[in-house]
């Protein structure tokens, strides 16, 4: 399946970031790290490299990321397209991402700017 997140959703999806930076939202809700990596962040340490390197296009979205994601904003997603059937649009860790419902594939996936 051949597709991706449209120039014009990405604009709108960073105008909306951009929009909550301005005005102190972050405009995603954070669900919280996984308690191994709370722990070491709590001790300072770093998340482990390639923790957000880990949405690659092509590629099945692994559990413990899935499991973080969560929808985008009701408000931003009644100004996208509709998505193409069998997919979703989520966000996880300053990235958003399309899937194929049914698989979890990674169709597509950009980061958001902060």
């Amino acid at each position: 399946m051949q597709v991706v997140i449209s120039d014009e959703e990405r604009r709108l999806i960073q105008g909306y970031a951009d929009n909550g930076r301005k005005t102190g939202k972050s405009g995603r809700k954070s669900k919280g790290l996984p308690p191994g990596l709370a722990k070491k962040v709590a001790r300072g340490d770093e998340l482990p490299p390639g923790w957000q390197s880990r949405c690659l296009k092509g590629q099945i979205m692994p559990v413990e990321v899935y499991e973080r994601a969560h929808s985008l904003p009701p408000e931003i997603v009644v100004t996208l397209p509709p998505p193409p059937v069998g997919t979703i649009l989520i966000a996880v860790e300053g990235k958003v991402a399309r899937l194929v419902k049914a698989t979890h594939e990674i169709l597509d996936v950009f980061d958001i700017r902060f």
